[in-house]
């Protein structure tokens, strides 16, 4: 499903002396099928942008269309909960979102909200939790009850459920450690290619943002300042600090080799083999020039 914002503008408190322009002037499409992540500083305008695409927040100027539904400034829509079946959003901390007594409740409020018959619900409550990798013994236990990892699956089951064309991932991996972190953009990237899904993640890891991105968009003070392939993007090193943002690992560790080999790094590479391959090419180039490698 296609996204196109053109012009988007958003205000925060207008018309009061607190009115603050959130978002200015954004232009950008969004190609269904895409794994995009969004990148910026905290007050960028990341999650204040991403709020739009479901209808939670409304344009002052300009619109946004996802798929067939377009929301235009200063207009009524009446398609926002068709466009809500579409666009699945995922906040941080979504097991803080959790309220039914039993899990197999909690996963059909969403299918049956949307008119979806209970034994449908029920149907589909079972098929996300095999999305999610949890077993239907979970079905009826409190959410309550389970690990914290298993209760974000849970709440993620609930917004997979109701089957959406995109999903917004806000910080999803926020508060977990290492392993639970792999595990669950691992998830999201099974689910995305699985489903075919349009995958919109803010991230303030660049690590994640190159590694599982097809692009990656950066957002300061508002606006989009660059929107290409992760290679691309974090090939303006130099601009992105100057934004106060970081570059994944396996580029600082490429810059500190390059200090000794004196031959630059090229292309970035993201992936621990791409990696490897590239620290052997760098270091016999730099032997053909006589550097101390």
């Amino acid at each position: 499903m296609d996204i196109t914002v053109k012009d988007l503008t958003h205000l925060y408190n207008p018309k009061t002396p607190f009115e603050r322009i959130a978002l200015k002037d954004i232009n950008v499409q969004i190609k269904s099928g895409t794994f995009l992540s969004i990148i910026g500083h905290t007050g960028s305008g990341k999650s204040t942008f991403i709020q739009h695409i479901n209808g939670l927040l409304k344009p002052a100027k300009g619109e946004i269309t996802v798929g067939d539904v377009t929301i235009k400034a200063g207009e009524k829509n009446p398609k926002l909960t068709a466009l809500r079946k579409k666009v699945g959003l995922v906040f941080q901390y979504p097991e803080h979102q959790l309220f039914e007594e039993t899990v197999e409740k909690d996963i059909c409020f969403g299918p049956m909200n949307f008119g979806a018959a209970e034994e449908e619900a029920k149907r589909k409550a079972r098929d996300a939790l095999d999305l999610v990798g949890l077993p239907e013994s979970v079905l009826n236990r409190s959410p309550f009850d389970l690990s914290g990892g298993q209760m974000r699956r849970v709440a993620i089951a609930g917004v997979l459920a109701v089957e959406p064309e995109v999903i917004i991932l806000d910080e999803p991996t926020a508060g977990l450690d290492p392993v639970g972190r792999r595990e669950m953009l691992s998830l999201f990237m099974k689910l995305h290619k699985q489903k075919s899904l349009t995958t919109i993640m803010v991230t303030h890891s660049m690590d994640d943002a190159a590694f599982y991105s097809d692009e990656v968009m950066v957002m300061d003070k508002g606006r989009v300042v660059m929107k290409d392939k992760p290679e691309a993007v974090f090939s303006h090193i130099e601009k992105l600090q100057s934004l106060g943002l970081d570059v994944p690992e396996t580029i600082k560790f490429l810059l500190q080799l390059d200090e000794r080999c004196q031959v630059g790094i090229g292309t970035p590479v993201f992936s621990i083999p791409e990696t490897a391959a590239k620290i052997m090419e760098m270091l016999g180039q730099g032997r053909e020039k006589g550097a101390r490698v």
